[in-house]
């Protein structure tokens, strides 16, 4: 390798911090690169790369952690125990450095801090002497994944980055790697373990591998086609779509969903069906006849003999299928199954066409919540209105991202949606676990509607913006995840002097400033609650406090007898 491809990557780096500066330092932005390079093809978003950096004090060696369980990024909600036996957990630790060769004492931080995160009978109580918040978080929804799912297949990957390296990996270096693994080894016996060093011509590789954005899918005859140029109908073998829906690492590929997979419901009486269907050879019987099928839209469809061609291929429809029929073969195998599925393959280039079909489809069924709110009056709505006060908002994942915009200035709906059950459905603790929540049937309608007062969604995240900027000033990086969205509700409350303020009184906050003194009076109650909760329920760490809904209800207590004690006499008597 030349040093050329040092000045390469720094061309890289460069660029891509143009887009980042603002949201991120120069470290973390260096972790933010290498983590979206090394898991694009997990297609992952920006909001989940970035929360997964744990780079800063008592870092423990790490810079990044990244779990994905059959291709899902892991997170509190994800729900790993609907995906069956033998998922596949994928451990990714990650460590970036912008030096010019690769140490050993970063390679023995790892191997003395990783028995402790990763043990099952680790004391949590213990770790903080080690570890941030953060990790001890992320390592502990690793470990309660490996727990809840059944005979999972884990495997680890350990990725030691460094931005300015141009020289092989020394001996001892990779006698110290083989030492990382044996301990990684005796931790999870039989798991495969891969140690790599990514040096710049490495990365830059990494760089220019760009995910597959087109698709082959083999049909088992000869599809049936209209005038209409670009759509199908035909039947695929069960093995056959399997491959089409699993990735080169051999998980479920998240990417070719329009919906979030979160929305794929697990073990209700439909998908039970359509697995005991799938378990029942019947050769007189194929699956089709007994199953609706899938609808997939791509960008261009090309169709060579009983062979399709799809750009760019999104599943909009029959996401529970395509889920039963990838667990099918991590259960049972492939075999010499000659069944088949109903596929509808649909060339729709414009944005519209695609909504309309999305909406259609799955207009009789309660499939993909999320996929059909990106599709909403008020989705558009807010995303218009908020680009004319310079915010990009996100109703698709990586949409705007990918348009190189910049990152502080880009709002995801999952962003938008824990900003909205913090301030305006007051439940914080939901909004800090389990904020997939928002497109729930019952909460969904509380904080989306075309109705309401447009300005409330930009005052929303303004104030949660503003929040967020006070707390990285005023506590240390990892306590801002946990301070944040009970901040935000407080502060809507203490700005609209409303124990619950309606929409209009949100909206009404637009421009308004949270000044210095009122951030630190709440945060000083918050203090004050965890403090107490966190006494009575043995807690150690913060983030199981910013997830109980009792800590809720006592800062909603005490926000009352404060703003009982601040208002005029002429307000107490309302």
């Amino acid at each position: 390798m030349s040093a050329n491809d040092v000045v390469l990557l720094d061309g890289m780096l460069k660029k891509s911090r143009q887009q980042t500066s603002a949201a991120l330092s120069n470290n973390d932005h260096n972790t933010f690169w290498v983590a979206q390079q090394y898991l694009k093809h997990y297609g992952i978003g920006q909001d989940d790369v970035v929360a997964g950096i744990v780079d800063g004090s008592h870092d423990c060696g790490l810079d990044g952690i990244y779990t994905f369980v059959n291709g899902l990024h892991l997170t509190d909600d994800t729900p790993v125990d609907k995906l069956g036996r033998q998922a596949l957990l994928d451990l990714f630790l990650l460590q970036v450095k912008d030096t010019s060769g690769f140490a050993e004492d970063a390679i023995d931080k790892l191997i003395a801090n990783l028995p402790r995160l990763l043990s099952f009978d680790r004391d949590e109580s213990q770790l903080p002497q080690y570890a941030n918040p953060r990790i001890i978080e992320l390592t502990r929804r690793f470990l309660r994944a490996y727990r809840d799912l059944e005979m999972p297949t884990l495997k680890i990957f350990i990725a030691f980055a460094s931005l300015r390296a141009s020289s092989n990996v020394h001996a001892n270096i990779k006698l110290k790697a083989e030492a990382l693994q044996r301990t990684c080894g005796e931790l999870f016996t039989g798991c495969p373990i891969e140690v790599i060093f990514l040096d710049a011509a490495g990365l830059c590789e990494w760089a220019r591998d760009a995910p597959r954005t087109t698709r082959k899918l083999q049909l088992a005859e000869n599809p049936i086609s209209t005038d209409t140029a670009g759509g199908y109908i035909g039947v695929v073998r069960l093995n056959d779509y399997e491959s089409f829906l699993t990735s080169e690492r051999g998980e479920l590929d998240t990417s070719l969903f329009e919906a979030n997979v979160r929305d794929y419901e697990g073990e209700t009486a439909v998908n039970r069906s359509i697995e005991a269907t799938l378990a029942t050879r019947d050769d007189a019987v194929d699956f089709w006849w007994l199953n609706n099928g899938v609808t997939i839209v791509a960008s261009k469809v090309q169709l060579a003999n009983k062979l399709l061609e799809l750009e760019t291929p999104q599943i909009v429809n029959g996401l529970q299928t395509s889920t039963e029929i990838y667990k099918r073969v991590r259960t049972v195998g492939k075999d010499a199954d000659r069944r088949s599925v109903l596929v509808k393959v649909i060339e729709a280039r414009d944005e519209a066409v695609r909504e309309n079909i999305i909406r259609a489809t799955n207009s009789q069924t309660a499939f993909g919540p999320s996929a059909l709110r990106a599709t909403d009056k008020v989705q558009r709505q807010v995303e218009e209105y908020l680009q004319g006060r310079g915010l990009w908002y996100e109703r698709r994942r990586r949409h705007y991202f990918n348009l190189n915009k910049p990152l502080d200035r880009i709002v995801s709906i999952d962003t938008m949606g824990q900003a909205l059950l913090s301030v305006a459905a007051q439940m914080p603790h939901v909004a800090r676990g389990t904020a997939s929540r928002v497109f729930d049937e019952d909460i969904y309608p509380l904080v989306f509607h075309p109705d309401y007062p447009v300005e409330m969604y930009a005052a929303t995240i303004d104030l949660q913006r503003q929040c967020d900027t006070w707390l990285k000033r005023a506590v240390p990086e990892a306590q801002v995840e946990d301070y944040r969205f009970h901040l935000s509700m407080l502060a809507a409350s203490a700005l609209t002097r409303k124990m619950q303020p309606n929409r209009s009184d949100l909206a009404g906050l637009l421009n308004m400033e949270l000044t210095t003194g009122l951030a630190a009076e709440l945060l000083s109650d918050i203090r004050q609650v965890y403090e107490r909760e966190a006494r009575k329920v043995g807690a150690v760490l913060f983030d199981q406090l910013a997830k109980s809904p009792k800590v809720t209800e006592a800062l909603l207590a005490k926000s009352k007898t404060r703003l009982l004690g601040t208002r005029r006499p002429d307000e107490r008597a309302h």
